[in-house]
C-alpha cells in the first residue's frame, strides 16, 4: 500500500539560504538577485561544473570534491542559478543563461532529466541535503572503493583516478535494479554535516519515469539497499508526488 509522503572541507554549519519561511511554507521563488554569487565553469567531458569562485555556506552540502577541486552536478547548478547564487560559464567564459541551463536539463544527457530536477528542487526547498546516489562526496569517503581499485586509466589529459571515471559513469547511468534507478541519497538537515563523513542517508529516492513499480521490483531494490528506506517520486506536469510502500499480507483462510 502506498503512502505519500575531508578534502579541503571547511568546518561550516549547514544553513539552507533558500529555505525561506513565509506563513509556515517553504518559498519556491526563483531568479533572486544576490551579492554573494559563486562561479563555475562547465566541463563538457565530465558533464559537471567546476567551481572556480566559491561564496556562501551552501557549498558545505553541495558538490563533490575530487583532487582538491569542487564539482557540481547540473541539478545543483540549475537550483543555485535560479536563485541567483551561481553563474555558470562555458569554455568561452561567457555566462550561460537560465534558458541554456534549462536546455541542458531537457536534453537529459548529464544524468538529470526534467523530472529528476523537479524532485531535487522540491526536496532542497524543504531543507534536505541531497547527493547523487553512488557518488561519494569526497575521495576520503570513498577509501574503501579506492583500496579495491588501485588502478588508473589513461586519458587525453594524462592519468585520471579510476574513482573519478567510475563516479561519472554512475552519474550518467545511475544504479539500476530491475529497471528502477536509485537517483538520490537524501539526508536530514544537519548543522554538523560533513562531506568526509556524511553518515547514512535518511532515505534513498527513486525518480520514476512512468507508473509505480511492480511489487517484485520494489522488493529487489529494497534488498540491495542495506535497510535504508526507499521512497519513490513521480513528476506529472509539474506535480511532484513522493510515496513509499508498506508490506501488505493477506490472512490465511482456513
Amino acid at each position: 500500500m502506498a503512502r505519500r509522503g575531508g578534502e579541503e572541507e571547511e568546518d561550516e554549519h549547514h544553513q539552507n539560504p533558500f529555505l525561506l519561511i513565509s506563513g509556515g511554507k517553504a518559498s519556491s521563488s526563483k531568479f533572486q538577485f544576490r551579492n554573494d554569487v559563486s562561479r563555475a565553469r562547465w566541463d563538457e567531458k565530465l558533464g559537471m561544473g567546476e567551481v572556480v569562485e566559491k561564496k556562501g555556506s551552501m557549498w558545505t552540502t553541495t558538490g563533490i570534491i575530487r583532487n582538491g577541486k569542487l564539482y557540481c552536478h547540473i541539478e545543483e547548478i540549475m537550483f543555485l542559478a535560479e536563485r541567483g547564487a551561481l553563474h555558470l560559464v562555458g569554455s568561452d567564459d561567457k555566462i550561460l543563461s537560465i534558458g541554456d541551463l534549462y536546455k541542458k536539463i531537457a536534453e537529459g544527457k548529464d544524468g538529470c532529466s526534467w523530472g529528476t530536477f523537479e524532485a531535487y528542487r522540491r526536496l532542497k526547498l524543504l531543507g534536505y541535503i541531497i547527493g547523487r546516489h553512488g557518488i561519494p562526496w569526497t575521495m576520503k569517503e570513498n577509501k574503501s572503493f579506492i583500496s579495491n581499485s588501485q588502478q588508473t586509466i589513461s586519458s587525453k589529459d594524462g592519468s585520471l583516478d579510476i574513482d573519478m571515471e567510475y563516479g561519472i559513469s554512475i552519474l550518467l547511468k545511475g544504479m539500476q535494479i530491475d529497471g528502477i534507478n536509485i537517483t538520490f541519497d537524501v539526508y536530514l538537515p544537519n548543522s554538523k554535516f560533513k562531506k568526509s563523513s556524511p553518515g547514512d542517508p535518511v532515505f534513498l529516492l527513486c525518480v520514476l519515469k512512468v507508473s509505480p513499480p511492480l511489487r517484485q521490483e520494489v522488493e529487489n531494490v529494497e534488498r540491495s539497499c542495506g535497510g535504508i528506506p526507499i521512497k519513490f517520486c513521480i513528476v506529472d506536469h509539474g506535480q511532484v508526488s513522493f510515496f513509499s510502500f508498506d508490506k501488505v499480507t493477506l490472512p490465511v483462510l482456513p
